[in-house]
């Protein structure tokens, strides 16, 4: 699949910062099922969605918008989507150091495999952690935890003499 060295040791999964998931739609065919698919994820769980790109972008040679998400989401995202991708193939893959190797030796399918051009990745970059929520339940959950925290803050309030 790729020219990388095999490791000598066992990788810790410590070199995961985040994750994203490619979520690749054909313009003219799938991408209502790409919009329901996002609106779902919106309203479910707590990540960060990308834009809509139409076409080819970076590594990916089909439409896609991409999904950022913490590791702690991964346990019940990944199996939703498993579960929800529909037509839709999605490329799952883990944030380190190595883009090329993020995408081409250590990602997952849901769906059927796509092309993507690891010759437009660095072997090499910054970590990538995940980027705040930009979902309606991220934003649901934040006015929560405020009304909570102003609840608690009103009620210790109350109790000085």
């Amino acid at each position: 699949m790729t020219d990388l060295p095999e490791s000598p040791a066992p990788r810790s999964t410590s070199e995961i910062a985040s994750f994203h998931a490619h979520i690749y739609y054909d313009p003219a065919a799938t991408r209502p099922e790409a919009e329901r698919l996002r609106t779902w994820i919106d309203e479910r769980f707590s990540v960060t969605l990308g834009r809509w790109h139409d076409a080819k972008v970076g590594p990916h040679d089909q439409a896609m918008f991409q999904v950022a998400f913490a590791a702690e989401v991964f346990p019940a995202l990944v199996p939703w989507l498993m579960l929800n991708h529909g037509r839709l193939s999605i490329l799952v893959h883990p944030n380190t150091t190595n883009p090329r190797r993020d995408h081409l030796a250590d990602p997952f399918w849901i769906g059927p495999p796509l092309a993507v051009h690891g010759e437009k990745l660095p072997e090499e970059a910054p970590i990538e952690e995940a980027p705040l929520p930009n979902t309606r339940l991220a934003a649901e959950t934040a006015a929560e935890r405020s009304a909570f925290r102003f609840s608690v803050l009103r009620m210790t309030v109350q109790d000085r003499p």
